[in-house]
């Protein structure tokens, strides 16, 4: 594309033209910034309008000489005024000032995209990195782009008018129960009204506890159940084992029995329609040992061009990476993915779960052992960029550990507790479900 298309010095004339003669308020919104006009001079006058308009003087050619003057603007400055004054007195202005805005801030845009195209193609041809990280160059620009076209600024809220009374319109038909998705944990579901599009969803638990699993078992409800498709990211187990638990958990099959060739021939037709069932759900599973934030981004991003994803899961937080900010320490590392996950929920529009580790200093806690917000390990970052926390609590273990497996009371076997400890748009509470280990799977009471 010829770049002299890509600007139009007649339409900027005008829009500085229009101001000059009709003048501007704080309480106008031009739409554009002065490096959005394609010639300098037309930039430097803008500026000036711009700030006489923020300190309440009126706009005219005297008072934009004057604002040039005292800020050393001028570089031909007779040249310069007589130009000013040509936009003051040969302007000819038939649109309204939106249509001239709209146009400069459509070509500065398309002029935007072509520098980071040239610029990327230019990378191709010259830069020695690895491939992979050129891509993840070139499309961290795309994606800037994307959120640049996506975005619309501060709006009056009077826009929003029709979207509120739908919204409040569906909370009142539902009467409180879930309006975002369905997790089939009702309890869960209950107290957030399902989980919201830009929601970072964070499970934690001390090792053991059960936190992959009940994992599984949402993304697994939301696929099988829901129909809807989901996204697992998988550090630390395999697909095939991944797929295992889900085949287990839906069937209701002993894992054990499976592994040692054991099961009953009903369980093995039980198995089979799991199979069925499980590997024609939308569900797509990355099992890379070692992921990068973007790296993630960069999958999802690929994902989402084919496939609107309902839910990602991330199993989990902390053996992920980021190379550009490892150099700061585990703990700005960390605070940096939390980050990108929150912000990559928001350009995704789905939620996102990430399992997360917990410090060791619940378990020196000689009494109270049930987890809180300053347990979760890189705890500051993490709970700051959450929507919710959620832990697992599972009392039998802490018992056993204590007094012995067979000193644990029948009321607490086979019982975990989930602490919702943080909820933006909610209650904060706990309710109990039924852990069956040997199914991989979490029931509700």
């Amino acid at each position: 594309m010829n770049p002299e298309s890509l600007f139009e010095l007649e339409t900027e004339k005008s829009f500085l033209s229009y101001l000059l003669i009709k003048g501007a308020n704080g309480g106008i919104d031009l739409g554009i910034l002065p490096s959005d006009l394609y010639l300098d001079l037309h930039r430097r006058i803008f500026q000036s309008i711009l700030e006489l308009i923020d300190a309440n003087i009126a706009v005219e050619p005297v008072a934009v000489i004057n604002q040039l003057k005292e800020n050393s603007r001028f570089k031909d400055e007779a040249k310069e005024i007589n130009y000013i004054m040509q936009l003051y007195t040969d302007a000819i202005l038939i649109q309204p000032l939106s249509y001239y805005s709209r146009r400069i801030k459509k070509l500065s845009d398309r002029r935007t995209y072509l520098k980071i195209l040239q610029d990327s193609i230019e990378k191709v041809h010259t830069d020695q990195s690895d491939n992979e990280e050129i891509f993840t160059y070139i499309e961290s620009e795309l994606a800037k782009i994307s959120r640049n076209v996506q975005s619309r600024g501060l709006r009056p809220v009077k826009e929003d008018k029709n979207d509120l009374i739908d919204y409040v319109k569906l909370m009142y038909e539902t009467k409180g129960t879930t309006i975002g998705l369905r997790t089939h944990i009702h309890f869960l579901d209950e107290a957030t009204t399902g989980l919201k599009p830009h929601e970072l969803v964070i499970l934690a638990a001390r090792p053991g506890n059960g936190k992959t699993t009940l994992a599984l078992n949402i993304a697994s409800n939301v696929a099988l159940r829901e129909k809807k498709p989901v996204a697992i990211f998988s550090l630390e187990m395999s697909r095939m084992e991944l797929l295992i638990k889900m085949i287990c958990s839906d069937a209701r099959i002993n894992s054990s029995l499976l592994k040692s060739g054991a099961l009953a021939p009903n369980d093995q037709s039980k198995l089979l329609n799991s199979i069925i069932k499980v590997t024609s759900a939308p569900i797509y599973i990355d099992d890379s040992g070692s992921l990068s934030i973007w790296e993630f981004k960069s999958r999802i991003r690929q994902l989402l061009i084919t496939t609107p994803l309902s839910l990602i899961v991330v199993d989990y937080l902390q053996l992920m990476n980021d190379p550009t900010s490892k150099d700061g320490g585990r703990q700005q590392e960390v605070a940096s993915i939390s980050r990108n996950l929150k912000q990559m929920a928001r350009e995704a529009q789905c939620p996102i779960i990430a399992l997360s580790q917990m410090s060791r200093a619940v378990e020196s806690r000689s009494r109270e052992q049930r987890p809180q917000l300053s347990d979760l390990r890189e705890s500051g970052a993490i709970e700051q960029d959450a929507d919710i926390v959620m832990f697992i609590y599972r009392e039998e273990l802490v018992k056993a550990k204590e007094e012995g497996l067979d000193k644990v009371p029948d009321d607490i076997k086979n019982k975990a507790e989930i602490i919702i400890a943080k909820n933006r748009s909610g209650p904060v509470t706990n309710f109990k479900l039924n852990f069956i280990p040997e199914y991989s799977r979490f029931d509700n009471l």
